[in-house]
């Protein structure tokens, strides 16, 4: 007697693949490929040597070649650090409540609508706190 063909499996879902939560039996996948047996190899030999000799091979990098040294730095670190670095810089060096009292102005002058080039609109918003703030001459 043959097995029934339609019995389902457990395992996968309905494409074949291999369900949440469910491990894949020993031997199930792709197999290793020899690059990606010398990769591992290569990373478990650089271990061995890092931990006899990395700090000594960074503190002479660091005095030889600190081009080199920020290069491997550099591309070690994860991009995103780069982008919340620059996301905490303000426009003209400005601090925080300076930045957001200006972003404050800017928003309230696209809100009323102000055309013109930017130097004229700045002249306006002059003018205005100039004749608004002017003593009265006695």
């Amino acid at each position: 007697m043959t097995e029934d063909v339609t019995k389902k499996d457990n395992t996968r879902d309905e494409r074949g693949r291999w369900l949440k939560g469910i491990p894949a039996p020993p031997g199930a996948g792709r197999p290793v490929s020899s690059r990606q047996k010398i990769s591992e190899r290569l990373l478990q030999d650089l271990g061995v040597v890092w931990e006899e000799h990395g700090k000594t091979v960074l503190e002479r990098l660091a005095k030889d070649d600190p081009a080199k040294l920020a290069q491997i730095a550099y591309g070690l670190l994860p991009r995103d650090i780069f982008v919340r670095v620059e996301d905490q810089r303000t426009p003209g060096g400005l601090d925080a409540d300076s930045y957001a009292a200006l972003r404050r102005l800017l928003d309230v002058i696209e809100s009323c609508g102000a055309i013109g080039e930017p130097q004229q609109v700045f002249a306006m918003i002059e003018e205005d706190l100039r004749a608004r703030l002017a003593k009265p001459l006695d």
